[in-house]
């Protein structure tokens, strides 16, 4: 067994239930040969969640001779292994991969986040284009009963510096579920050329959980941009980031649209 495998493993087992990482190591156990594509796909198209079934295909690749049984076995040890301390903040990056990590895509991170929200969805954007399937995991989250809440930026307010409006990207979203906020122009500081400042900020919180990136909401940066994130689980930095936007809105330095 290559020293790799078991921190790879415990790496998927943070992103899963111990109800779903059980039933994958069971159907692993069951499988004594090497394992192929199309038993490996078949473990994990029972993860529903996209991410964590990821981190175990990549996990199971760091070893690609070990027969299933073997895995299996590794994957009943690892659950062994308290959790209680998992991290709390976790780097996330799309674009080129390297030979030592792998590249956690942002906009699959965000789509398995909005598809378990119960709660709420904050998300802050400069730039938003092209996003058809964000659209769909937010008008179903909304059908689910989660409150979604978007800030944007518009080209009027940004005097151009904003090729289109970032609210235009989300056409259809029923109105009784989401508020969408912007940030008026007289609420702006100019510089010395006289532009106004931009709403640049990019964020998601989901729940109890926060995403911080470089990356606009937009068809470049979520498949072919360069981009960093942090994936927050710390409670109290979650809540001080909602509560930030839910005060800028209820002063007036944000408005809703």
């Amino acid at each position: 067994m290559k020293p790799e495998l078991v921190p790879a493993l415990i790496a998927a087992r943070r992103r899963m239930t111990a109800e779903v990482w059980r039933a994958s190591a069971k159907r692993l156990s069951d499988l004594a040969g090497i394992l192929d594509t199309a038993a490996i796909d078949e473990v994990i198209a029972g993860i529903p969640n996209h991410d964590a079934a990821w981190a175990l295909k990549s996990a199971i690749a760091c070893d690609p001779h070990l027969p299933g049984i073997a895995i299996g076995a590794a994957m009943w040890t690892v659950d062994q292994m308290d959790f209680a301390e998992s991290p709390r903040t976790e780097l996330i990056w799309t674009g080129p991969g390297n030979s030592r990590f792998p590249i956690r895509r942002i906009d699959q991170v965000l789509y398995d986040l909005i598809a378990t929200a119960q709660r709420r969805i904050l998300l802050v954007t400069f730039a938003a284009h092209r996003v058809p399937h964000l659209c769909r995991h937010l008008e179903a989250a909304i059908r689910r009963g989660v409150k979604l809440t978007l800030i944007v930026e518009s080209e009027e307010e940004s005097e151009g510096q904003l090729s289109w409006d970032a609210k235009a990207a989300f056409p259809g979203l029923p109105e009784a579920g989401a508020a969408i906020y912007y940030w008026p122009l007289a609420k702006r500081v100019r510089n010395q050329a006289g532009r106004p400042g931009k709403l640049h900020a990019k964020c998601a919180v989901v729940d109890d959980t926060a995403l911080i990136s470089s990356a606009n909401m937009t068809d470049d940066a979520f498949n072919r941009n360069m981009e960093l994130g942090v994936l927050i689980k710390e409670a109290s930095t979650v809540a001080t980031m909602l509560n930030h936007f839910e005060e800028l809105a209820a002063s007036g330095v944000l408005l809703r649209v």
